[in-house]
């Protein structure tokens, strides 16, 4: 790792992914000088044999402060895209002296005392209500659902999709206001049926939160690498 980054980014992905799912973002970023890791979390990717029905989101937001613990990393830029940004908020609230700044990418910003499920849409909310009334790990929605239907990123991303944990859709997260010096960026995308305008809508205006827009569906850091990289660098 670059002994004097302009930037270390750690870069959380959503449900269902691993850190594979940031392959363009990573090398895009290290050659602009910055520092970049990608952690899979508990159960996921390459993790996908240590899962346990115990997994949730503390987990996985253990996970994350674990990593940069170890990494010895300092002033990060914590991105969380997706179910990601569930798990940035915890780690968040827990180590605030370590992080610079905190970019959701079309991810969820709960409030305290909140769980995914409590901003799915009804029919969402039904699909994985049966998996947890089972106890059963949910598997992935279909790549449409999130905007994305070129041949290129469903062929690289399907075979590497894994069950997520239900109990990471269910546990609520502790949510702290971050301290002032921690800037905070929100970047949405519009290029499909959005998860996640309620959250755009309500940081837009927001004096303290830089926003972006990026055209293109959910998975922009494999449909629109290049512009998914440039924002991510602005708003470090």
């Amino acid at each position: 790792m670059d002994t004097n980054p302009k930037h270390t980014y750690v870069l959380i992905a959503g449900a269902w992914f691993g850190g594979w799912v940031w392959r363009d973002v990573i090398p895009g970023l290290r050659n602009l000088g910055h520092a970049v890791t990608a952690p899979t979390l508990t159960g996921l990717g390459e993790r996908r044999h240590n899962g346990t029905d115990d997994t949730d989101l503390s987990t996985h937001i253990d996970d994350v402060i674990a990593h940069i613990e170890m990494e010895g990393l300092q002033s990060v830029t914590l991105v969380g895209w997706s179910y990601g940004g569930m798990v940035v908020t915890g780690v968040t609230a827990k180590i605030p002296d370590k992080i610079k700044s905190l970019i959701y990418l079309d991810a969820y910003v709960p409030e305290d005392g909140k769980a995914l499920v409590d901003y799915a849409p009804a029919n969402l909310r039904a699909k994985v209500d049966m998996f947890m009334n089972e106890r059963e790990s949910i598997p992935p929605f279909p790549l449409d659902v999130f905007g994305e239907t070129a041949q290129s990123v469903v062929e690289f991303v399907t075979p590497r999709l894994t069950v997520q944990p239900w109990r990471t859709f269910y546990e609520p997260v502790q949510a702290r206001i971050p301290p002032q010096d921690i800037s905070i960026a929100y970047v949405y995308c519009s290029g499909y049926q959005p998860l996640f305008t309620e959250f755009y809508e309500k940081f837009k205006d927001d004096p303290r939160v830089r926003t972006a827009v990026i055209d293109t569906g959910h998975l922009c850091m494999l449909s629109t690498p290049l512009k998914t990289i440039e924002i991510l660098a602005e708003l470090a």
